[in-house]
């Protein structure tokens, strides 16, 4: 019960601040409020000169998240036992129910999981942050500095392999009228704050007044703690990070790329699990356990439910999705070719440790399906969600950068190739695109469901074994 108060209270005070992409109907020079921090005053600045923009009210955008996070909690109990992911068979039933409803499905989609998958996919980033986290606890999977350069030269490798392979076999096969699209790209679209400034200080004053009385041994206060300090650290670091890439100065702009706020927010929260440990007089190992039942669990499991919220995006451009169901079809094959039996010979090519290669494998796959085909595998997930975080922010990071430097206007290109490659990191980075998001989402979909079949499957599964030397 007090999970659920506190998670709810969160998703109350994200929905009050929150701020829906919009178009922006003016702009005018503003001073900043002189009482924040000099990082975050453009932010500020910038939300003040955004005026008469329309975003869903309240009740919708609360009750749309409720919606789908009790569908996801449907979808658990429902595909139980069947083999599949539920967050994926989850996805592809929602999107067939709405379809297979007509206009009802459309009110459906238009009035409550629309404003509700819009609230979640803003928050989806922090969902992956607990892994971060959480990874001192993972069993290490490499033991020596020459293993763990050949596991970065695997992850940076791979990466730039799966967006390269994926944006060129979409590229090639995409029709006239999918290439036609590339003029309506969100290239020139002005970045959005994410989040509005009055919940950084809820956020932080909470943080502040129950790590003084955890401290003070009241148990009680540990999760509102741990909740506050991850959702606070992602706020400040979106906002951060917003602020940076708005700055003429290109070492600014090329520091907000590398300031991820699932980086940021992964290290202030270990930061204050350590303090909190000593002030605790516990070990780190232990406060990072208890992080993990109190705050790490209910945030990932949410995860689940931002699945469903991007079967949303899908389903609003589902017609775009039929138009181009070539491209689609190659950046699948390519994102499996490359991102699973890819990463298996070239984990072998560098001769890693048995236990880095099964931990690779998954890397290109969202968290949820990653650790499905760990299961598949007979493998410990955690060291593989772990590296599978990491690869969702690099691509998150420096994957819309490396797509332009590639010429890769076309927004399924760039959609289909940061799913592929980025899994839902790197297809909620694609908000500021919404041409290219929906096919992030289809691409993150299928690359994942193919990749836990083919772990799944004997014959396949040999092939992926084999490939990679174990």
């Amino acid at each position: 019960m007090p999970r659920t108060a506190l998670l709810l209270l969160a998703v109350w005070q994200a929905a009050t601040a929150f701020r829906v992409p919009a178009p922006v109907v003016q702009r005018k020079k503003l001073l900043a409020p002189a009482k924040l921090p000099p990082p975050l005053r453009a932010a500020a600045a910038d939300d003040a000169a955004v005026e008469k923009v329309e975003k869903p009210p309240l009740t919708p955008r609360l009750a749309g998240f409720a919606a789908l996070a009790i569908a996801d909690e449907a979808c658990r109990v429902a595909f139980k036992g069947s083999g599949l992911p539920h967050s994926l068979a989850g996805g592809g039933a929602l999107v067939a129910l709405l379809i297979a409803t007509g206009s009802i499905g459309e009110k459906l989609h238009k009035k409550l999981l629309a404003p509700g998958a819009t609230l979640l996919l803003g928050w989806m980033p922090v969902f992956f942050a607990p892994a971060l986290v959480l990874l001192p606890l993972a069993e290490p999977v490499v033991a020596t500095a020459r293993d763990a350069a050949a596991l970065a030269v695997v992850v940076f490798g791979g990466l730039a392999a799966s967006l390269s392979a994926t944006a060129l076999a979409v590229s090639t096969v995409c029709s006239d009228e999918c290439t036609a699209a590339s003029d309506t790209w969100s290239k020139s679209r002005p970045a959005q704050v994410p989040f509005g400034s009055p919940l950084l200080k809820p956020l932080g004053v909470a943080t502040l007044l129950s790590g003084v009385l955890a401290a003070q041994g009241k148990l009680a206060f540990k999760r509102p703690y741990f909740v506050a300090a991850t959702l606070g650290s992602f706020v400040f670091g979106s906002r951060f990070a917003s602020s940076l890439a708005k700055s003429e100065s290109k070492t600014k702009k090329a520091l907000a790329r590398a300031l991820h706020p699932v980086a940021q927010c992964a290290l202030v929260t270990t930061v204050a699990c350590r303090i909190l440990a000593k002030a605790t007089s516990k070990t780190t190992t232990a406060t990072l356990k208890s992080y993990a039942t109190l705050a790490g669990a209910p945030l990932q499991r949410l995860l689940g439910a931002s699945v469903l919220a991007l079967a949303c995006g899908v389903y609003g451009r589902r017609r775009e999705v039929k138009d181009n169901w070539k491209a689609v079809a190659a950046g699948t094959v390519s994102g499996v070719g490359v991102g699973l039996y890819g990463t298996a010979l070239a984990a072998r090519a560098v001769q890693l440790p048995k236990a880095a290669r099964y931990a690779l494998l998954p890397r290109c796959i969202t968290s949820p399906l990653a650790v499905a085909v760990c299961t598949a595998l007979q493998t410990d997930a955690a060291a593989a969600v772990a590296l599978v975080v990491v690869t969702g922010v690099l691509g998150a990071a420096f994957g819309p950068s490396a797509l332009d430097a590639l010429g890769t206007k076309d927004p399924v290109a760039r959609g289909m190739a940061m799913g592929a490659a980025a899994h839902g990191i790197g297809t909620a980075q694609m908000g500021d695109e919404p041409d290219a998001q929906p096919f992030a989402a289809i691409a993150m979909s299928l690359v994942g469901a193919a990749s836990v079949v083919a772990a799944a499957t004997p014959a396949s599964r040999a092939l992926l074994l084999r490939a990679a030397g174990v």
